[in-house]
């Protein structure tokens, strides 16, 4: 299956745009393919609702796991 037809899906949302492109950079950094949406609304929305999400990491489902490792917190 080529990258074109695998599903991509929103792995985590973010309250800041910086708290999700330190996520992204990580990612990047690593090799897996993502990228934010609605960066630009935390601005105007600073509370996440069911309306408004907050900053969203996407991702291709099948690097779910290994983007789980890379971001997991450190103890």
């Amino acid at each position: 299956m080529s990258r074109s037809e695998e599903k991509i899906i929103v792995y985590q949302s973010y309250d800041t745009a910086v708290e999700a492109n330190l996520a992204k950079t990580k990612l990047d950094a690593h090799g897996i393919p993502c990228f934010l949406t609605d960066e630009s609304f935390t601005g105007v929305y600073p509370i996440r609702n069911n309306v408004f999400p907050g900053v969203r990491l996407h991702i291709f489902e099948q690097d779910m796991n290994q983007a789980a490792d890379i971001l997991r917190p450190e103890e």
